[in-house]
């Protein structure tokens, strides 16, 4: 039986809540970063019950669990650093330094390297778990956001929130070998004036079986679509206006993309590499899930509390899932049958059976502000 030591901070928030846990069945477990009270809390969706906070660094954005080695990592912003939680045995957290505002991760295909961004830096870390060291910064990034790495694990792709472009990293060497354009030649940086933030590459969206990526341009209102084993650009897509990211079905048929500029959803088969679908959403959507054997998506809009359901066996829209305050980012279960998303503003987590398409239970004092989740041999994202 694997025993947790806790902060007094931690056991005091966890009155009432049983300490020693085995986490040897892993794929049971959900993950939940807590930004505001520096810890990661760990719900057995067998019962939805929270079992363990762990406590990690500060401002924690994003987790990653190497099933192969058995940890955990935390990424904090506020810290520089990331947390590696050995899942397997007492010990606390090692905290590794990295360079400025590391927030997005992404385990290579062998579960032992860890690629991190960071936004504030322009560098993405690669991460040895197994050493728990850093062995590489990579420069000449703009705002890193998301990171995708090719099959083989040789190559890393990587959003550039700041550019219009993706940027491809040679594990190997740890250099960038190339610039891919999304918008029309290559532009850094939003120069249009205004308040609003430049929305460059968020993400490129791989396939489940990794041989497709799909990046999406905001300022372009472009998607790209990416060959991931050699690099090359297959086709472009115009979407609508300010796309968010693209989000795959498990299946592997659609990717589905957030127009917030004007409150559509774009869906693309993957086969034809068109768009099948433009239907209304919402103000602010800020993620997508799908569920019950990939016939229903469910469209996180952070900015009305909301989930804008929508069937994909006849593209139409099927109704709204109202939440209790503001969603960040959710996860289905690897079975499909359960969606969870992290309420910010009530400190819950909201369980949605997907199959009924109903918000059926919340999940109280996961921690504060909880920003997103995540179980191994799941769909996982981060905003």
């Amino acid at each position: 039986m694997r025993k947790w030591i806790l902060s007094g901070m931690a056991v005091a928030a966890m009155a009432g809540v049983a300490q020693a846990r085995d986490f040897s069945d892993i794929e049971r477990y959900l993950f939940v970063p807590n930004r505001n009270s520096a810890d990661v809390a760990v719900i057995d969706t067998r019962d939805n019950r929270v079992v363990a906070r762990l406590p990690v660094g500060n401002v924690p954005h994003q987790v990653a669990v190497s099933d192969t080695l058995g940890k955990l990592a935390s990424s904090n912003t506020a810290d520089n650093t990331i947390s590696v939680i050995d899942l397997g045995s007492d010990a606390p957290a090692v905290n590794i330094a990295l360079d400025i505002e590391p927030e997005h991760m992404q385990l290579a295909p062998n579960g032992a390297l860890l690629a991190v961004g960071n936004i504030g830096a322009g560098t993405v870390s690669l991460v040895d778990l197994g050493e728990m060291r850093e062995i590489a910064r990579v420069d000449g990034l703009y705002e890193p956001h998301n990171l995708t790495f090719s099959p083989d694990g040789t190559r890393l792709y990587v959003g550039n929130l700041g550019a219009d472009f993706v940027s491809v990293i040679d594990v190997a060497s740890a250099e960038v070998i190339e610039e891919i354009p999304v918008g029309e030649g290559q532009a850094v940086a939003y120069a249009g004036g205004g308040d609003r933030e430049y929305q460059g590459v968020i993400n490129v969206t791989a396939t489940p079986d990794g041989r497709l990526g799909f990046a999406a341009f905001g300022e372009g209102n472009r998607l790209a679509v990416l060959d991931l084993r050699n690099g090359r650009k297959k086709k472009t897509l115009e979407l609508g206006e300010l796309p968010w990211r693209a989000y795959t079905t498990a299946d592997g048929r659609f990717m589905i993309v957030p127009n917030n500029g004007d409150e559509t959803v774009s869906i693309i088969s993957t086969a034809s590499l068109e768009e099948v679908a433009r239907l209304p959403g919402a103000n602010g959507m800020t993620g997508v899930n799908t569920g019950w054997f990939e016939t229903t998506a469910f469209v996180i809009s952070n900015a009305e509390e909301k989930l804008v359901v929508i069937d994909l066996e006849t593209m139409e829209n099927a109704g709204e899932i109202a939440l209790p305050g503001t969603p960040e980012t959710g996860v289905t279960s690897p079975d499909g049958t359960r969606l969870y998303v992290a309420i910010s503003s009530t400190n819950q987590v909201a369980v949605i059976d997907t199959r009924k398409r109903e918000l059926v239970e919340l999940i109280d004092d996961v921690g504060e502000e909880p920003w997103g989740t995540f179980m191994v041999g799941a769909l996982n994202y981060c905003h």
